[in-house]
């Protein structure tokens, strides 16, 4: 599966791309821990970083305060203007730059030399790439010793806590899995799939030899909702009310294609997101809040010789 390209985020008008800033949150310190200490532990180096599929920039600004410089690099000239909006400064109070630019392209980014990102990044973003070219790309850029980091988060589940705990299970599999199973891309499934089957760079053709299987590490985190720790979710449960939950759902990439393929229910009680909280208001038992969370994958390789 070497092209799974979505052309959705791409092409998003400007005031989907604020939207989408304002919507999609964070991602936990648990990932960025886990991906920082990595990259230390196996003499990672902190000058440059690289966020690819970047979006609004919300991981690159997280990312950057342990970095000199750092780029944000998305094919979305809309979700470039939103994370230009948003700003951000690096470690060393430099501003971040955000450019445009596809996964498949960024040895061709101004200013960016060859061999000189320490930590290349990409945040629920890799199954949307060419991987074949992003891997080949990835060789050109990243320095001896650097590291690539790529990671999903994984379906919706609710926190075993939840009252009626199976119900509201049932409502958002069945969302996912089957209400908007006819707006699947590939790209959705391989993230659905924890990126058990995402391209790596020594089964794409041609292989890329730059970054050994030897030194692949890959973790694996509340696959399909069962908590790894049986406490709370790696990449953080988050309270939620059922308002956030329609905004946030918004930006999601089937949602988007149902509302352009049923433009005359878009806003209407017949809207598949309005449908959607209400089946989980009604499991909920009129509870107007959700504590929930995702399986997290993440996957770490490194640039050698």
């Amino acid at each position: 599966m070497a092209s799974v390209t979505d052309p959705t985020f791409r092409s998003y008008s400007a005031e989907e791309a604020k939207l989408y800033a304002a919507s999609r949150l964070s991602y936990s310190h648990n990932i960025y821990n886990k991906i920082l200490d990595h990259h230390t532990a196996t003499g990672g180096e902190f000058d440059l970083l690289l966020d690819v599929g970047c979006g609004p920039g919300n991981a690159t600004r997280d990312l950057a305060l342990s970095f000199h410089r750092s780029i944000g690099a998305d094919p979305g000239k809309q979700m470039i203007e939103a994370a230009n909006a948003l700003g951000g400064k690096t470690k060393s109070g430099k501003d971040i730059e955000f450019v445009v630019s596809t996964a498949e392209d960024i040895s061709q980014i101004k200013d960016l030399k060859p061999s000189s990102v320490d930590l290349l990044t990409a945040a629920m973003a890799a199954h949307w790439f060419n991987m074949t070219k992003f891997w080949a790309e990835a060789a050109k850029v990243v320095k001896l010793g650097g590291t690539v980091a790529l990671w999903t988060c994984a379906s919706s589940f609710a926190h075993p806590s939840t009252p009626n705990y199976q119900k509201v299970q049932e409502v958002l599999l069945r969302f996912e899995r089957e209400i908007l199973a006819p707006y699947e891309l590939p790209g959705n499934r391989v993230s659905m799939e924890m990126y058990d089957n995402l391209p790596l760079p020594w089964n794409v053709n041609p292989p890329v030899k730059d970054f050994p299987q030897l030194d692949y590490v890959k973790h694996d985190y509340d696959r399909e909702g069962v908590l790894s720790n049986g406490v709370d979710f790696f990449g953080g449960g988050s309270f939620t009310t059922l308002d956030e939950e329609s905004k946030g759902l918004s930006t999601a990439s089937m949602v988007t294609r149902w509302r352009a393929a049923n433009p005359e229910l878009v806003g209407t009680d017949k809207d598949v997101v309005k449908v959607f909280i209400q089946a989980l208001r009604e499991v909920l038992g009129g509870q107007d809040w959700i504590l929930r969370g995702s399986g997290t994958a993440i996957l770490l390789f490194k640039k050698s010789a």
